[in-house]
C-alpha cells in the first residue's frame, strides 16, 4: 500500500468545501500552500492524509465522528466479497482523514491482503490478544496511510476456536480487549470476519455496534441472508442482559448487494426479494459487477488505489457515506435504523 497523495479536488472534497475555497483560503494565508512535487519542469500540487487532520484542526472543524463505532462484516456464506469490500471501505473511511482499526479475524488473511499487507509468517494477531492474554495495543501495525493500522490475520486463527471454549466470558473477550486500546483515537474499528459460524465469530458480532452484510443477487445469498438474521436473533436473545449495547443486534444491520448486474434478470428478480423482505436492513447503495474490484484484489490494493474513478469505488464511498451518514466529508448525524418488530 503506497502513500496517499491528494489533488487539490481531492483535498477539498475530503476537508468537505469547494476547491475554489480551498484556494482562497490557501491565497489568503489562512491555511499552509499545497505542497509541491516536481516532476521534469512542472511541479505538481499535492496534499497528505496528515494534511487533513492539520488542515480541519486549523479551520476549527468538528470531528467527522464523534463516537468510535465497530463495524463488523459479516456472513455465514462464502464468495460474497466480503473480505475485498472491507478492505476498501476500511482504506475508504481512513482517507478521509478519521483514525481506523482494520482487524483481519481470517486465518487465511484475505482483508490483510487486500489492503496491500503481507503479513509476517508468525506475526502478531488477535490470537495473541484473545488466547495469550498480549496488550491489544501491541499487535496493532501501522500501515502507509497515516490514519488506518491493522491487526493482521495470520495462520495460528485456524485454531482459534479449540482454544477460545477454555477461556472465562469467551464471548466477549474482543468487546473487553477493544476497550484497551489506547495507542490511538480510532473512530471506526472495520473487522473482516470468516464466512461461518464460529465463536470468534460470535465475539465480534457481540463487540460491534454495526453489522455490514455484503449478500451476492442470487438465490443462495438470498437464502443464506434469512439464516443469518435468524441467528442473530437467537444471539440477542441469549446475550442480551450481559451486553450495554443500545438496541439489539438486529437494531443496526446494513445489507447491501455486491457484484449486482442491473441488465440481469436474476439480479433484478434478488434485489426485488430483498427490498420486499429486508427493506429495514437494505442499504440504498449497492456495489456493481466490476472486473476492477478483482484486479484491484489480485494486485494487492484497495480500489481507491488501484482505480479510483471507476464504477465500483464509486459505489464503496457512496456505501461508507450512507452507513456513516456523511456526505462530502462533511458530518452528519447519523440516524438509528427503527427497530423491526
Amino acid at each position: 500500500m503506497e502513500e496517499k497523495r491528494y489533488s487539490t479536488k481531492e483535498f477539498a472534497q475530503a476537508l468537505g468545501i469547494s476547491k475554489n475555497h480551498l484556494l482562497k483560503l490557501e491565497s489568503e494565508g489562512k491555511v499552509p500552500p499545497a505542497q509541491r512535487l516536481k516532476r521534469g519542469k512542472i511541479e505538481h500540487r499535492y496534499y497528505t492524509v496528515q494534511d487533513i487532520l492539520h488542515y480541519r484542526n486549523i479551520l476549527g472543524m468538528p470531528p467527522i465522528l464523534e463516537e468510535r463505532r465497530v463495524q463488523l462484516f459479516l456472513n455465514f456464506k462464502g464468495g460474497t466479497g466480503k473480505s475485498t469490500i472491507s478492505a476498501s471501505y476500511a482504506y475508504g473511511i481512513a482517507e478521509l482523514g478519521i483514525n481506523v482499526l482494520a482487524i483481519d479475524l481470517d486465518a487465511q488473511e484475505h482483508m490483510s491482503k487486500c489492503l496491500g499487507f503481507e503479513p509476517k509468517r508468525g506475526g502478531p494477531s488477535i490470537y495473541d490478544v484473545l488466547i495469550d492474554d498480549k496488550d491489544i495495543n501491541e499487535v496493532i501495525l501501522p500501515t502507509k496511510m497515516a490514519t488506518l493500522d491493522i491487526i493482521p490475520g495470520n495462520l495460528r486463527l485456524s485454531v482459534i476456536e479449540g482454544r477460545l471454549p477454555n477461556k472465562e466470558m469467551r464471548e466477549f473477550l474482543l468487546t473487553s480487549a477493544l476497550k484497551r486500546i489506547k495507542c490511538k483515537d480510532y473512530k471506526v474499528i472495520v473487522i473482516d470476519s470468516l464466512p461461518n459460524i464460529t465463536l470468534l465469530n460470535k465475539n465480534a458480532i457481540l463487540a460491534a455496534d454495526d453489522l455490514l452484510i455484503p449478500v451476492l443477487p442470487d438465490f443462495l445469498s438470498f437464502d443464506g441472508l434469512g439464516l443469518l438474521v435468524e441467528e442473530l436473533g437467537r444471539l440477542e436473545k441469549a446475550y442480551a442482559l450481559y451486553t450495554n449495547r443500545q438496541g439489539g443486534l438486529l437494531d443496526h444491520i446494513y445489507v447491501f448487494i455486491n457484484q449486482y448486474r442491473s441488465n440481469e434478470i436474476l439480479s433484478k428478480e434478488s434485489k426485488g426479494a430483498l427490498e420486499e423482505l429486508y427493506a429495514k436492513y437494505l442499504c440504498e447503495t449497492y456495489i456493481p459487477y466490476n472486473t476492477k474490484i478483482a484486479q484491484s484484489t489480485a494486485a494487492g490494493k484497495p480500489i481507491f488505489q488501484y482505480n479510483r474513478s471507476c464504477t465500483a469505488a464509486k459505489h464503496i464511498r457512496a456505501l461508507i457515506e450512507e452507513v456513516l451518514g456523511l456526505t462530502a466529508g462533511k458530518k452528519q448525524k447519523h440516524q438509528r435504523r427503527p427497530k423491526v418488530e
